[in-house]
């Protein structure tokens, strides 16, 4: 899954090396590192998806826990060390070809390559700001429901099931004219990453929170909330057990 995330990177650079009018934002099919992102996304989702429950239910359900509890670990390290794990991998899947992609182009830049990678600097700060959030506005859900679930292939289910419906929950909050109606909106845990990448970037946010008037900084407020909930749910969930 991380070559496909690179291989559309490569080729970008490759074309820049072959075609001198080459330009990521202009001539790309997937345009700069905001769409590369949306892209890359998807493909994020579906490893969340299938990494999360095997990280921690087969500890579980296999009796690893007893294994891990006879040791000085608390239910913090061990939390820490799967969290950390996932969002490692996810961080790669989002660095690895937004880096070949700054730093290549840098290299074509006819500033040179130092001052290109310098005076791009607030590029990269962006791709980070916005891959912490996809980190967590992915990550977060998928851990929090692989806590409770005994089935990896459930778990994954379910983790997709409520990653688009949330969506289709939202959207139709959207349609309801009611007073109120529209913090339902903000049960749209699948776009509120997305609602950070467009703000990030400098583009206008089209999903639903944004539609019915929240700020952007909202969806970013909403990632850490569930963060934070995640958090402290699966360290009650595993302070009896470690």
């Amino acid at each position: 899954m991380v070559a496909l995330a690179i291989i559309p990177a490569a080729v970008f650079v490759g074309l820049a090396f072959t075609l001198n009018a080459f330009s990521p934002d202009t001539e790309s099919p997937f345009g700069g590192h905001a769409e590369y992102i949306a892209l890359t996304g998807a493909i994020v989702m579906l490893f969340v998806a299938l990494a999360a429950p095997e990280l921690l239910i087969p500890d579980r359900e296999e009796g690893v826990l007893a294994v891990y509890s006879s040791r000085p670990m608390t239910a913090s390290d061990y939390i820490l060390a799967r969290a950390g794990a996932l969002f490692a991998v996810i961080a790669g899947f989002f660095l690895i070809p937004n880096l070949l992609m700054y730093v290549g182009f840098a290299a074509l830049d006819s500033r040179g390559l130092g001052s290109a990678l310098i005076g791009n600097l607030d590029e990269l700060i962006k791709i980070i700001a916005v891959m912490t959030a996809y980190i967590l506005g992915y990550g977060a859900p998928a851990l929090l429901i692989s806590t409770y679930a005994k089935r990896t292939g459930v778990a994954a289910g379910i983790y997709l099931a409520v990653m688009f419906g949330s969506v289709a929950f939202a959207e139709a909050f959207q349609q309801i004219d009611f007073t109120g109606a529209r913090f339902g909106t903000l049960l749209s845990i699948l776009q509120h990453p997305e609602v950070v990448r467009e703000w990030v970037f400098d583009k206008t946010p089209t999903a639903a929170p944004t539609a019915v008037g929240f700020d952007p900084w909202t969806s970013a407020v909403v990632i850490a909330a569930v963060a934070v909930l995640t958090g402290y749910l699966m360290h009650r969930r595993y302070r009896s057990e470690l």
